[in-house]
């Protein structure tokens, strides 16, 4: 017999962050790559699929915000953690 192991949607005290449909961790990298790597991430993506980014760049804070009005698609979540900061897209249009 298969044991399941069943996941709540959130754990407690962990915080309610979107479900991302691809990831792209783009630790280490610096400006521009996180962006590169995410506006790659949204084309090979659907319309209406969410993309998470993490980065450890500070320039992501300002540069995931301007790119989501830019690039005309939504910007549904967005969670620090020291050096970390993660950014959820969701695809608006092709």
């Amino acid at each position: 017999m298969t044991e399941t192991l069943i996941r709540p949607a959130r754990l407690p005290g962990e915080p309610d962050l979107p479900r991302a449909d691809a990831v792209v961790d783009a630790s280490g990298l610096l400006c521009p790559m996180p962006i590169v790597k995410l506006a790659q991430a949204i084309r090979a993506v659907e319309v209406g699929q969410v993309v998470e980014v993490t980065a450890t760049d500070p320039g992501i804070l300002a540069d995931a915000p301007a790119w989501a009005s830019t690039a005309r698609h939504e910007l549904i979540g967005q969670h620090s953690s020291g050096d970390r900061h993660s950014f959820w897209f969701r695809k608006l249009h092709i």
